[in-house]
C-alpha cells in the first residue's frame, strides 16, 4: 500500500501526461524532462528540492547509451525520527524520466543502478522494494524483508535492474522514434509493535545515488 498521498499522485499523473505530450517530434536532448516525488522526495526539471540530474557520459565506442544520474539528499527512513506509538511508516520516491529517441532509432535496452544501505535491531520488520518500469510496465523488481528476528548490522547492497528480471516483464517491441517515460520507484516501509521498539534506518549507498542507462539502436 503506497504512503505517497492521492494528492501527489494525481499531480504526478498530470506531469507525467505532459511530460509524454512534449516528446513526440521534440528536438529535446534523448533524456530531458524528469521529476521526483513521493514521501522522501520532491523535485522536478525545471523545480529545485531534495534530488538533482546530471548527464552522465557514455562508455568510449557506445553513442546509442545514454545515462542519467540522480543524486538524493535527505532521502531516508529513520524509525527514531517517528513517534513511538506509529506502527507502519514508511518513505518513498517515485523517478520519472523521459526518453526521445532521434530519428532513425529506438528504445531497445532500459537499465538501473543504485545501492541501498540498511540497518536494524531485532523487533521491527522492513519491506524494502525496488522497482524498473517503462510507462505502465514494470521491467524488473528486487524486494527485500528483513523480518523482526533478524538484527542487521550497517550493510551495502548493490541493485541492478534491467527488463526481463526477476517478476519484471521484458521489454516491449517499441517503434522508431517512440518516447518513452522510464520509471524507478523506492518504497521503505517499516513495521514494529509497541513491543518492537529497536532501532532501524534505511538510506542511499555512500553515493547516494541512482543511475538509468537507456540503450537504442538503429531502426533498420
Amino acid at each position: 500500500m503506497s504512503l505517497v498521498s492521492r494528492k501527489y499522485w494525481r499531480v504526478s499523473l498530470l506531469v507525467i501526461a505532459s511530460m509524454a505530450s512534449m516528446a513526440s517530434g521534440s528536438t529535446k536532448p534523448v533524456l530531458n524532462d524528469w521529476f521526483a516525488l513521493g514521501s522522501g522526495c520532491r523535485a522536478k526539471s525545471d523545480l529545485a528540492g531534495n534530488v538533482s540530474m546530471e548527464g552522465v557520459a557514455a562508455d568510449a565506442g557506445t553513442t546509442d547509451r545514454y545515462k542519467a544520474k540522480f543524486i538524493f539528499k535527505d532521502f531516508a527512513l529513520r524509525g527514531d525520527s517517528v513517534d513511538p506509538s506509529v506502527e507502519k511508516f514508511g518513505r518513498e520516491c517515485a523517478i520519472r524520466l523521459n526518453i526521445n529517441p532521434p530519428p532513425g532509432k529506438r528504445i531497445v535496452g532500459i537499465r538501473a543502478q543504485t545501492r541501498i544501505s540498511s540497518s536494524k535491531e531485532s523487533g521491527p520488520t522492513l519491506d524494502i522494494l525496488s522497482e524498473l518500469k517503462l510507462g505502465a510496465t514494470s521491467l524488473g523488481k528486487i524486494q527485500q524483508k528483513l523480518d523482526g528476528s533478524a538484527r542487521v548490522a550497517a550493510r551495502e547492497d548493490s541493485v541492478f535492474l534491467e527488463a526481463g528480471q526477476g517478476v519484471g516483464e521484458t521489454l516491449p517491441q517499441l517503434g522508431c522514434g517512440e518516447a518513452k517515460i522510464i520509471g524507478f520507484d523506492y518504497s521503505w516501509i517499516a513495521t514494529r509493535s509497541q513491543k518492537q521498539k529497536g532501532s532501524m534506518n534505511v538510506e542511499l549507498g555512500k553515493e547516494k545515488s541512482l543511475v538509468i542507462e537507456a540503450i537504442l539502436a538503429s531502426c533498420s
